[in-house]
């Protein structure tokens, strides 16, 4: 004889309330990432836990457990409020745009990616002010090559055996007697580039994974040249981290940045990440931006050959000062 159909209703409800149980500790244990790690590598899937919470609750309330499933949809639904301003990509720009806009392009090119090209052909489409780079390895370098006369400013940081190499590319030229920072073991770049006469210290950042990886030991030996970034600042990069993450906090917090909202998900391993990762991906490719630089329009594009999406921002700094002739004349007697 058959299972009865009230026992299997039974068995479906007992298995969405163990979801139910699993995701919402899951859930609210990712708030407390500051203090355990593992938790805060568990809150960088806060969006899909939540989204999972509230259909369980959807279904269990169609199913009779009211309490239950009101108490899992309503979990559900807060923790997706939390994390909706970074999931929600921007849909226009800004009606307003200040008078003078500049643009940065954030890629992760994927070390051992197979197209090659189709990152090359983005840049130039969209001709960015300045491009930052992840994982620009050896095999990456004669592409590059091919950008010098459109971008002749240029600053590449990382050996043979550094994890994740950095190049920055500018069409507007480095500050004048700034040597800037290389610290290819921490993933970290960074030159003030002049945008029509206004300098901005633009900074380039590839964190590893979260634990039981050595993000949070990164960070922590970041923490001076963090707090050292002359300001304005605009830090782009692959962090590997959610934004919603303690550890993107921390970073956010000791650079005296805010992360840019409304870029949405970006990753999603391959072959999955050209028509998912725009829906169900991780948000980990972020700006954060300091004090003086505006954030006019971010917006996502295509799939290269990597397993990032590449996103470019349009931000405004405010104009340079002009300085009376005869007063710097004087200023110098």
């Amino acid at each position: 004889m058959g299972e009865h159909p009230t026992s299997r209703g039974r068995i479906a409800c007992t298995l969405l309330v163990a979801v139910s149980l699993l995701a919402g500790l899951a859930l609210v244990a990712g708030f407390f990432g500051e203090i355990v790690p593992f938790f805060d590598s568990v809150a960088h899937f806060r969006a899909h836990l939540a989204g999972v919470l509230l259909l369980a609750g959807v279904l269990l309330l169609a199913a009779r457990p009211v309490a239950v499933g009101l108490l899992a949809a309503a979990l559900g639904g807060i923790a997706l409020v939390t994390v909706a301003p970074h999931m929600l990509p921007q849909t226009a720009p800004q009606t307003e745009k200040p008078a003078a806009t500049y643009t940065l392009l954030q890629m992760n090119l994927r070390w051992n990616a197979e197209d090659r090209a189709a990152a090359i052909r983005l840049i130039g489409r969209l001709q960015p002010d300045v491009v930052a780079l992840e994982e620009a390895s050896a095999e990456w370098r004669p592409m590059l090559a091919s950008l010098e006369g459109r971008y002749p400013y240029r600053v590449d940081c990382g050996g043979p055996d550094t994890f994740g190499k950095l190049t920055l590319l500018s069409r507007r030229n480095f500050l004048p007697g700034d040597a800037g920072t290389c610290d290819a073991d921490n993933g970290f770049l960074s030159r003030a580039v002049s945008f029509n006469g206004s300098p901005v210290t633009i900074a380039v950042q590839h964190l590893r994974w979260p634990w039981p990886g050595p993000q949070w030991r990164q960070i922590r030996r970041l923490e001076s040249r963090l707090e050292a970034l002359a300001a304005p600042t605009l830090i782009a990069g692959d962090f590997n981290a959610a934004p919603w993450s303690a550890a993107l906090q921390r970073y956010a917090m000791l650079s005296g940045t805010t992360i840019v909202p409304q870029v949405g998900p970006t990753w999603l391993p391959r072959p999955l990440t050209a028509w998912l990762a725009a829906y169900a991906g991780l948000p980990i490719d972020h700006f954060l931006v300091g004090d003086g630089v505006e954030i006019v329009d971010v917006a996502r594009q295509e799939a290269t050959g990597s397993d990032h999406l590449p996103v470019l921002l349009t931000f405004a700094v405010p104009a340079a000062e002009t300085i009376d002739p005869a007063l710097e004349t004087a200023g110098r007697d």
